[in-house]
């Protein structure tokens, strides 16, 4: 299965015998593919997505 990561600065122009979309874009890879560029610092996970908490509006 395949996940998105994020590329990061110290990517060159490779990232997992893929060619890097570029820093701070999204790269599709398994988890294989993506061991090595994690230890390395090229790829990152993507950071989570925190839900805003819902504002109640008063009518006084």
């Amino acid at each position: 299965m395949k996940k998105t990561f994020n590329v990061t600065e110290k990517a060159g122009a490779w990232v997992a015998g893929r060619r890097s979309p570029g820093s701070g874009k999204p790269i599709t890879l398994t988890e294989e593919q993506a061991r090595y560029p994690l230890i390395a610092g090229e790829i990152a996970l993507p950071a989570a997505k925190t839900a805003k908490p819902k504002t109640e509006k008063s009518g006084d």
